[in-house]
């Protein structure tokens, strides 16, 4: 075979590397559950929300208990001048002891409205569990996602050594010029630049991946499948998401204990106008005479109920009707959220089945053609170089559409209401660009002539980025 078939059948089997031919799911990845144990076992923020929901749970026994009693003692002498008890009748020794008891029911709406904090603590750890673990699946998809453009920065490295090498041939023979061996040195050097940026990156994600196990940052990460062993994830029907959302989003059940606690708050309220009923009781000790001893009453007079207890209630209904719209706003959002992920999703997957359709092919077969003219003298040697950078952005820029349809995943079983989700955003603006934030657009290595613009760091996109809802 030729040099220039040689080259031709490196890049065929390149474009047959792309995920097309992908079946696998990061859920069943052991190694994947496994860093998921690891960080819900190890996150301090989960650890606090625990402790937060224990913070909650105590306040409520405090809030049903009865008021402290109050034992007073005191003293009623007739003289200033001696001790006059136990001689004189009005002088004496007061024991007494006094109890307010609530009106009935206040202390068990007391109680109630205390465990809608419970509730709500609880779903906040709900929540920080739930990012804890799209976090550490975001992060593990990073670091396939980096590991897998390393991948393609090797394959486009021996594609240009190859070039060099049918460049060599065609200049000994009189074909070529110098100009095409220094180009692609050149070229070579650049890529070597290139590779250090997305190593770099790739430490990074690991990094990010070991703080949230808490492992040691610089701990290699080995055994991750690779990433284009991952199938596109399903797409959800947007009326059963919103039925799961309603039942477990953190948010939404947040929002109608809001509802609950406002309620609860209107009917606390309203009992305020009912009296505690305060009791004494005390014994008057007066020596060597006959003691003592007294019985009162006592219920606080409303006088002042114009500017407390019934502010109290207009407060509480105000809180609930602000909760009741509250509620409203979190349903509108929801369904605009769901709607819009779904929306892009099925646009991801249709620029999925394009790249699996034929465009990698064609990427394919234009590479393929561009050196068969170049070893007959047709095309200049930037144009091999050119060739080659498409083939690999195409690849590169599935990648990407890949990617961004996993984070939505992500974001979706997180049951994430946040235009980011929760851990930031995905390289959609990129993957509907048409070569990718990751490894550069193709048209931007076509532009510049230039091998190793094909590749580049693929950090995530921009804040409020739809694939990351």
């Amino acid at each position: 075979m030729s040099l220039a078939g040689q080259l031709s059948a490196a890049a065929l089997l390149v474009l047959l590397g792309h995920p097309a031919r992908a079946a696998e799911s990061p859920t069943t990845d052991a190694i994947l559950a496994a860093f998921i144990q690891e960080a819900l076992g190890a996150r301090p923020e989960l650890s606090q929300a625990r402790a937060d929901v224990q913070v909650a749970q105590e306040r409520v026994t405090q809030a049903q208990a009865m008021p402290d009693p109050v034992l007073q003692v005191g003293v009623q002498n007739d003289s200033f001048n001696q001790w006059q008890v136990g001689t004189m009748e009005s002088s004496w020794v007061l024991f007494m002891a006094s109890q307010t008891f609530p009106f009935p029911g206040k202390r068990g709406l007391r109680a109630e409205l205390a465990s809608t904090e419970v509730r709500d603590r609880e779903l906040a750890t709900q929540r920080v569990r739930l990012e804890t673990i799209a976090e550490v699946r975001r992060a593990y998809l990073a670091v396939q996602l980096a590991a897998a453009r390393l991948e393609l920065l090797a394959k486009l490295r021996g594609l240009i050594e190859q070039s060099i090498t049918v460049a060599e041939a065609r200049y000994e023979i009189g074909e070529g010029v110098q100009s095409d061996l220094l180009r692609a040195r050149l070229e070579l050097a650049r890529l070597q630049q290139q590779r250090l940026q997305v190593e770099a990156n790739a430490r990074l994600q690991a990094q990010a991946l070991n703080r949230l196990r808490a492992a040691p940052l610089d701990e290699r990460i080995d055994g991750a499948p690779p990433f284009a062993a991952l199938s596109f994830p399903p797409i959800p029907d947007e009326a059963a998401s919103l039925s799961t959302f309603r039942e477990q989003s953190p948010e939404v059940l947040s929002t109608a204990t809001g509802v609950l606690r406002a309620e609860r708050a209107r009917a606390l309220s309203d009992r305020s106008y009912y009296p505690d009923l305060s009791v004494s009781a005390g014994v008057m000790v007066r020596g060597s005479l006959e003691p003592m001893w007294t019985v009162t009453l006592g219920v606080p007079l409303p006088v002042f109920a114009g500017d407390k207890q019934s502010r109290a209630v207009a407060e509480a209904e105000a809180l609930r009707e602000s909760a009741s719209r509250g509620s409203d706003a979190l349903e509108q959002l929801l369904r605009l959220r769901i709607h819009q992920r779904i929306e892009y999703w099925r646009a991801l997957e249709q620029m999925w089945q394009a790249y699996k359709g034929g465009l990698l092919k064609e990427a394919e077969a234009a590479s393929e053609s561009t050196l068969t003219q170049y070893r007959v003298g047709k095309v200049a040697f930037t144009s091999v170089l050119e060739a080659s950078s498409t083939a690999i952005s195409a690849i590169d820029a599935s990648y990407s559409v890949l990617a961004d349809a996993w984070r939505l995943a992500i974001a979706h079983e997180e049951l994430s209401l946040g235009e980011s989700g929760s851990g930031g955003g995905v390289v959609g603006t990129g993957a509907l660009g048409g070569g990718g934030a990751g490894m550069g657009a193709a048209r931007g290595g076509a532009a510049s002539g230039s091998a190793s613009a094909a590749v580049e760091m693929g950090g995530p996109a921009p804040e409020g980025s739809p694939a990351g809802m």
